[in-house]
């Protein structure tokens, strides 16, 4: 790999994850996003987009709770695509180095937050001295140092990490390749079961059955599936219209009649 190469991965890792928190988190960071763009820049935009898809199902459920630090999944991608691509190994070393280097990465995640914390005392002092310039570059500022670290760390280990990786693999035998393999095919099912155990609900758990079924019985691809469910939302919104827009017109006559009565009451 190039010091243009591992550069470039860098300052994108960078602009997308700066960009993330500043459009209001379109999801712009995550690997079915970065993967594609390692890819274009290694030479090998197949790969890239194939990574970007086995790690997008693998991370799926991967989110920030709370006070909780996630596994820094855009940083364990960019690297694992990286690598692999480099190496010229197949989608399955992208996973065996994004995952672990994604568990590492919440540490500098960790370093991030502390850093915009040390700069606590400066917000409050601008505040106070009524400095509206000083506040503004600051805000600019702290939206790029704390990610100083992280960006380092990956131009770096893209930088000088490619041989030791490339060692390490060819030390692994291949029967672990092989259980990388079929980890590889039961990863994607992890990330939607993650996934679902945040959103299951009783009331929606027969929308995943049909889907199944779908899937199981028909052979539909996911986008056909896709196109089912849009096709039943557009239903229930017109249904559900339907029955609000009678249930108002009830409540209005109801309310009318009412008012009658009181008037005839009244007289």
């Amino acid at each position: 790999m190039t010091v243009m190469q591992a550069l470039l991965i860098a300052l994108v890792l960078l602009v997308f994850t700066v960009g993330e928190a500043w459009f209001a988190y379109p999801m712009i960071n995550q690997p079915l996003v970065l993967c594609p763009i390692v890819g274009l820049i290694m030479g090998d935009v197949v790969t890239g987009i194939t990574a970007g898809a086995t790690l997008q199902m693998i991370f799926l459920g991967t989110m920030q709770i709370g006070g909780t630090v996630p596994a820094d999944a855009p940083l364990g991608s960019v690297i694992g695509t990286a690598f692999a691509i480099s190496m010229g190994k197949s989608v399955e070393v992208a996973l065996t180095f994004a995952v672990p280097i994604s568990m590492l990465g919440s540490f500098l995640i960790v370093l991030a937050y502390i850093i915009r914390g040390l700069f606590n005392p400066k917000v409050e002092q601008l505040i106070n001295d009524g400095n509206g310039k000083g506040l503004e570059r600051l805000y600019y500022g702290l939206a790029v140092i704390p990610e100083i670290p992280r960006v380092l760390a990956a131009f770096i280990t893209l930088l000088i990490g490619s041989n030791f990786a490339k060692t390490i693999i060819d030390f692994i035998p291949a029967t672990v390749i092989d259980g990388l393999n079929f980890a590889t095919d039961l990863m994607p099912a992890v990330g939607i079961a993650l996934l679902l155990r945040m959103m299951w609900n009783k009331k929606y758990g027969i929308y995943y059955v049909l889907g199944l079924l779908l899937v199981s019985f028909f052979q539909l691809e996911v986008i056909g599936v896709a196109a089912v469910g849009v096709v039943l939302a557009v239903i229930l919104y017109i249904e559900g219209d339907k029955l609000s827009g009678s249930g108002q017109a009830k409540q209005v006559v109801t309310t009318g009649a009412m008012s009658v009565e009181e008037e005839l009451f009244n007289d």
